[in-house]
């Protein structure tokens, strides 16, 4: 294998290269000893996946290379920066790999012989196309097949190993980054700015909900109400801009989440810098140095939040904490009773991923919080080891989003929960170990958003209930988790319709005591000669007259007045303004008589996953679904054919069915997608 010695002669390193050189002479000689890498890999190590890995990385090197040369034709100078960096690259030819691997058995792995270069070679690569004039857009212009080759280099994306990017004076000095400022400067407001800068905290193409962006910048203070409707506006501009990317779900046109591409996040962290919105280190993570910032990150490694050396008018600066990816945060030196002005404590997990485990030391931490009385924002989600809140949390009397999702270990709730008078958002969802609500949360009532309420079998005084939230008037997004199976009652149900601003809803059968209520009730239905001797519910799941007779409590009397008439009049029979129904685990095959177009005239998104239901109701010729949106999985027995399935949702646009087998001639693609074409 002939090697190109001429790359690597002295005299070649010792000059100043120009463009000629460049593009002509060492552009061609990088091209021809990748293409020979190639060969070699292809020939030698042919079903090795090792090395069909490599030579991924090597060809999108090469495409880079193509276009660099491409660009540099026509170009009279771009100065002594590129030809410094490609004197990097001549010393860092793959030639001595290929020949030694040619004449020698060369026993290290072939990750050990090649990684180190190609990580250098990917590295000033970057910093070269960095260089590259407007108009070829470098950064922002995601149309140009040049930066979309930058976003892949193999395997563990090369780019997010470079986090000392933004401290490179290349980097700083470059076309790309002169791009970026002009787009920051051009962005609407100080809010949208300071949004922007957020995203910097989370690692470079990480998949970020916008929930748990919302929470933060309403806990800082950053938005204010109507904050949906601002927060849209924010992300479609920061979209549209290019700063940040809509992460799609199987092609759904309104995305829940964004990432963050390694370049741009390079130069956030610049600008987050420069204007000391957050502290980083040299590879570029968030730091818990708070003093020009006032905001402390812990990152893995990073155990403790050191606040000791810090003077009460240091700490009294201090207003956010967030766990980066910590996952044995300690907190037993924290005196939280001098961080009165502490507006967001983000201790627990913000991504999705439940492998990333984060446990306390000591759980007595949070009588420690009592102190903290201008929290806003407070999540606990994914914290194992915490099995009960205590009463001292009800003291955070600013308190407006508390997340406890996926506190697996979580048991009891406060029963001063009542005092959180400011609480807009309560999130109890995957806390599993949950069996009752506090009596409390009906007293919240400014409460938009309740996930994980849970209804179960209990008849004692002591449980929150449905009807105990009938005047939580402000509710948008309610998730309940069931164990009864004839869960709604015609009493409940007319709850459910009396939540005048109501949204979202979801509902999920299952739990413990639902598998073992199941369990008996299948018992009793085969022991020969059983009859039930009394049942709490007829055909409808009403009560029956026996049970007054027998002492069972009337759910109607306890709701309000203003929701119940008289048998004579017709009672509250439709949902005003729900637009999205989630029915998870429908333990019944007959759909209930409330899903129907006629009592849910607004709903656009219908979501139907597991249980038995075998169909989507009857549907009236003078009535039509308005439904835009239909996810249907999981669902053995659902038996629907795909023109009956228009005739009675004229408006879909978008269909996702996954694993029901007795569905007919859905047109769906191999994702079990489909979407409506526009004419």
């Amino acid at each position: 294998m002939k090697s190109s010695s001429s790359l690597k002669s002295n005299s070649n390193l010792e000059k100043i290269l120009t463009i000629e050189d460049v593009r002509e002479t060492h552009i061609p000689s990088l091209l021809n000893s990748l293409s020979e890498a190639k060969r070699y890999l292809s020939e030698t190590h042919a079903d090795n996946n090792e090395a069909g890995k490599i030579s991924t990385e090597i060809e999108k090197l090469r495409k880079d290379l193509i276009f660099i040369k491409q660009v540099f034709t026509g170009l009279d100078t771009l100065g002594k920066s590129t030809s410094d960096l490609f004197k990097v690259l001549l010393e860092h030819s793959l030639d001595p790999l290929l020949e030694r691997g040619t004449q020698t058995r060369y026993h290290e792995s072939l990750e050990k012989q090649f990684k180190p270069k190609l990580g250098v070679l990917a590295e000033v690569i970057i910093k070269l196309k960095l260089l590259l004039p407007s108009p070829h857009k470098l950064l922002l212009d995601r149309s140009n097949p040049f930066l979309l080759s930058s976003i892949h280099l193999g395997a563990g994306n090369r780019l997010n190993q470079l986090l000392g990017l933004h401290a490179s004076e290349v980097f700083y000095n470059s076309q790309a980054f002169n791009e970026f400022q002009n787009v920051y400067n051009s962005l609407g407001t100080v809010t949208t700015k300071l949004c922007l800068l957020c995203f910097a905290v989370f690692p470079a193409n990480e998949v970020l909900k916008k929930k748990r962006l919302v929470h933060w910048w309403v806990g800082e203070g950053i938005l204010y109400p109507p904050v949906e409707e601002i927060a849209d506006g924010i992300f479609e501009e920061l979209t549209t801009k290019g700063c940040i990317e809509p992460v799609r779900k199987k092609r759904r046109s309104d995305p829940h989440s964004f990432k963050l591409h390694p370049l741009i996040r390079s130069a956030v962290i610049r600008m987050a810098k420069e204007v000391g919105f957050l502290q980083f280190d040299d590879k570029g993570r968030p730091t818990t140095e708070f003093s020009s910032s006032y905001r402390a990150c812990l990152v893995s490694g990073c155990r403790h939040l050191e606040l000791v050396t810090k003077t009460d008018m240091e700490l009294e600066k201090l207003q956010t904490i967030f766990n980066v990816n910590e996952s044995y945060p300690n907190f037993s030196k924290v005196e939280w009773s001098r961080l009165k002005n502490v507006k967001v404590l983000y201790l627990g997990r913000w991504h999705s991923r439940a492998k990333h485990h984060i446990e306390v030391v000591d759980i007595d931490f949070l009588k420690g919080l009592m102190f903290m009385t201008r929290l806003r924002f407070l999540s606990l989600r994914g914290i194992s080891g915490i099995m009960e809140l205590p009463d001292s949390l009800c003291k955070l009397v600013c308190l407006e989003i508390l997340d406890l999702g996926a506190c697996h270990n979580l048991e009891v709730l406060p029963e001063k929960i009542s005092s959180l008078k400011k609480l807009t958002h309560l999130d109890m969802s995957e806390c599993y170990l949950l069996d009752r609500m506090p009596k409390g949360i009906a007293s919240l009532s400014e409460l938009e958003v309740l996930k994980g309420f849970i209804i179960g079998d209990h008849r004692h005084n002591t449980s929150c209930t449905l009807h105990d939230l009938s005047e939580l008037q402000k509710l948008k997004k309610l998730t309940i988790n069931t164990s009864r199976e004839d869960f709604p009652k015609e009493e409940e149900l007319t709850v459910l319709q009396g939540f005048g601003s109501l949204l979202k809803l979801t509902i999920a059968w299952g739990g413990v005591d639902f598998l073992a209520n199941r369990q008996e009730k299948h018992s009793k239905q085969h022991r020969v000669g059983a009859q039930p001797k009394t049942s709490t519910t007829d055909a409808r799941g009403g009560i029956r007259k026996e049970d007054h007779a027998n002492g069972v409590q009337n759910d109607v009397r306890r709701i309000p007045a203003r929701l119940v008439t008289s048998r004579r009049g017709a009672t509250q029979e439709h949902f005003k303004v729900l637009e999205k129904l989630d029915l998870q685990c429908y333990p019944h095959m007959k759909a209930p008589s409330w899903l129907a177009p006629g009592k849910l005239e607004k709903l656009k998104k219908l979501y139907v996953r597991g249980g038995q239901l075998q169909s989507l109701g009857q549907v009236q010729e003078s009535e039509k679904w308005t439904v835009e949106m239909l996810r249907l999985k999981f669902l053995s027995e659902l038996k629907l054919d795909w023109n009956e399935l228009q005739a009675a949702f004229p408006k879909l646009n978008y269909v996702e069915k996954f694993r029901c087998p007795k569905t007919t001639f859905f047109p769906c693609n191999e994702n079990g997608i489909w979407l409506k074409t526009e004419n």
